[in-house]
């Protein structure tokens, strides 16, 4: 297996929420640096004497959708407070603006990746090796979300309202469309809107009556400009809708399972750092994340991770272990869209909580 070296570039996709100066979700940014590149620190080369009788592991690359930011903060806490076993050699890695979600773990450049449920299940139902092994987000972070003195206060009194979302693609719409469905409402009983990733400036001028968001990114934005909104929960029970999760291969599960085994401990270690003590995922995540440079950045950052924490840990306490049954339940819910899932996905094959 194979791994590009080199400068790590940066890429933004549409799956978690983050806090920035500007959105960057669906958006590309300059290429940021991690600390070592900044000093152009380069590793002496061992001599042969040094290396003889030494063996030598292929690292353990662990896949980032975008440029760093506050949520990945897991894998910073772990990386900085040396939870992952140092044998191991765990790398991070942030991807490309013209790279897939999954091109890199496929060609066996990244062994684990952070991503959403709904990506998975579509990119599975293609063919792709590509199997979860564990929970990220415990709570699923899309809400509805309008202004404080809106007459909307439930999924029904969107009949007749106009919805922003960013597309109709993503979690985002996904979410809208169950909610809708356990409220027997069609697209047809209310107009919606694309506007990009532009809710709080289409909320705040009245373009919409209401936008879909993520609850630790749109609302946390919302309130720290000083814009007074209240978020609609998409139902009274629980929708058939997952989050963002701990993706890797087949291959690598069945013949790295120790080594996954203890990166997901320090995963899930490094998480409870962050859900015990936000600050210390500020901390962790400056040494990544240039941008977090100002006052004004670091009080964002701490504002969202505060707000992730509760996806993360709702009750306090993360746990990584994968309701199996709510698996099936998306999977049977994408089908029924079209043109969503390529095949029916066997979810006792694309899911498994052996590693955890």
């Amino acid at each position: 297996m194979k791994h590009k070296r080199g400068k790590m570039k940066t890429h933004s996709q549409t799956w978690l929420p983050i806090i920035a100066s500007a959105l960057l979700l669906g958006a590309c940014s300059q290429p940021a640096q991690n600390h070592a590149e900044q000093f152009d620190f380069q590793e002496p080369a061992q001599t042969q004497e040094e290396t003889t009788g030494k063996e030598v592991k292929e690292p353990i690359v662990i896949g980032h959708t975008y440029i760093p930011s506050i949520q990945f903060a897991p894998s910073y806490i772990a990386k900085e407070k040396d939870l992952f076993p140092s044998e191991l050699n765990v790398e991070l890695r942030h991807h490309g603006a013209d790279e897939g979600l999954f091109t890199a773990l496929l060609a066996g450049e990244e062994n684990l990746v952070i991503a959403t449920a709904d990506e998975m299940l579509q990119a599975r139902s293609n063919g792709l090796d590509l199997i979860s092994v564990g929970t990220y987000y415990s709570k699923y972070p899309v809400k509805i979300i309008v202004k404080e003195d809106s007459t909307i206060n439930s999924i029904s009194d969107l009949k007749g309202k106009t919805v922003g979302l960013p597309g109709e693609y993503g979690s985002n719409w996904f979410a809208l469309q169950a909610a809708l469905k356990e409220a027997n409402l069609s697209k047809t009983d209310l107009k919606i809107q694309s506007i990009g990733y532009t809710q709080l400036a289409a909320l705040r001028t009245n373009q919409v009556d209401a936008v879909v968001g993520f609850t630790n990114n749109d609302t946390v934005q919302f309130n720290l400009a000083g814009e007074k909104v209240k978020e609609i929960e998409l139902s009274a029970g629980e929708l058939p809708l997952l989050s963002a999760n701990i993706v890797t291969t087949s291959e690598f599960a069945k013949t790295h399972p120790d080594e996954l085994k203890q990166v997901l401990k320090a995963l899930k270690n490094g998480m409870q750092k962050s859900v015990d003590n936000p600050q210390t995922a500020v901390e962790a995540t400056k040494v990544y994340d240039t941008n977090l440079n100002t006052p004004e950045a670091e009080k964002a950052a701490l504002e969202t991770i505060k707000a992730t924490n509760l996806l993360f840990a709702p009750n306090g306490k993360v746990d990584f272990t994968q309701d199996i049954e709510k698996w099936q339940k998306m999977a049977d819910f994408l089908g029924t869209l079209d043109g969503v899932l390529g095949s029916k996905v066997r979810i006792d094959t694309a899911v498994t909580n052996e590693y955890l």
